[in-house]
Formats: C-alpha cells, structure tokens, sequence
C-alpha cells in the first residue's frame, strides 16, 4: 500500500467513525500514522481528501458490478446476479451513505457530482444487460434506457433503510420480490395461438 492508500485507508475509518464536520486533518494524519504536512502533500484540503475516500468505495463496487455484466451468463441470470450484488455490496458503501446523510442535512454539496456520474455507470450497465437480453430475446424491453432508469430508482428505495443508518435492515431479502415482479415484466412472453 503506498503512502496515498494508507492515508485513506485511515481518513475512510475516521470518517466513518465520526463525520465530514467532526473530522480534521489532523484526525486523519493519526489514524493514517503519517505527518499532517505528508497529507496535504497529497490532499489541499479535507475535502479532497473526504472526495477521494468516497470515490474509493464508489469504484470498488463500481468495478464489482461492472465484472457481473461481463460474465458468460444468460442476461435475466446475469441481471438478477447483479441486482443481489448490488445491495450486498451496498452496505460496505458506509463512509458514502454517511456522507450523504451528512451532505443531506448540512447542504454541503460535496458528493452530488459524484452521485450523479456513478448513476449514469450504473444506468449504463443494466441498459446493456437489457440491451443483451432483447437480442436474446429473453426480454422485451422497448426502451432500454428508461427501464434501467427506472430499475435504479426502484433499487435506490432499497437503499434508503441504510442511507437512514438502520444497521439490521436486510435490504438483499426484500429486493428479493422486487426482482420477481421486475422480470415477470419484462420478460419476453411466448405467442399464444390464436
């Protein structure tokens, strides 16, 4: 780990632990055991500093759900596969719903951009599993994109539980229907004779 991960690998802790307002840079220079003149060597401010360690989680699970879409799978198989992945891997994104949580009440604005461009990703990605599935006549879906529009706004509910700091909430066993009326819908219907 170079000198930049351990630093946000403590300031990730620190966050979680106490905040965006609550933590300083001081804060974040002992739990990353360097000086506080290494961390601005790295970072002009804190929240530079906050931004990174939120686009560290968000990639991470960026690059899990993207590794989903790449699989050699049918894409009903594949969509399902990506949607339970999502909401397991929902929960390690602690410092990211804190944050805006945080963002939420103190109106900072500090991770609005990010949000927005993983959103796009992510309507990116199941467009084209939806995208698959029609060619594969698995699904029939008119409008790719306003259906995975629509299914990230019906996933970001799920969130909400966690995004209010409920620890014990199960969101993976209640998507879990969700995802059964989502493909009884869009999944393509053999032709009745008539």
């Amino acid at each position: 780990m170079n000198t930049k991960e351990h630093i946000l690998s403590g300031a990730r802790k620190v966050f979680e632990r106490f905040g965006f307002q609550k933590t300083s840079m001081s804060d974040i220079a002992l739990a990353a055991r360097k000086g506080r003149r290494t961390i601005y060597s790295h970072f002009d401010s804190k929240e530079a500093v906050f931004k990174a360690v939120i686009d560290t989680e968000v990639k991470a699970l960026s690059l899990k759900l993207q590794e989903i879409a790449r699989q050699d799978q049918a894409p009903d198989l594949k969509l399902r596969s990506y949607l339970q992945a999502r909401m397991r891997a929902i929960r390690e994104l602690s410092v990211y719903y804190a944050a805006l949580r945080e963002d939420l009440l103190q109106n900072m604005g500090v991770v609005e951009t990010l949000r927005q461009e993983y959103d796009q990703l992510e309507i990116s990605i199941i467009k084209g599993m939806l995208d698959e599935g029609n060619e594969a006549g698995i699904f029939r879906v008119a409008d790719t994109r306003l259906v995975a529009e629509a299914i990230l706004i019906a996933t970001k509910g799920f969130e909400l539980p966690i995004f209010m700091g409920k620890r014990d909430y199960d969101n993976e066993r209640h998507i879990l229907p969700m995802i059964d009326v989502l493909y009884e819908g869009i999944r393509a219907k053999p032709e009745r004779p008539g």
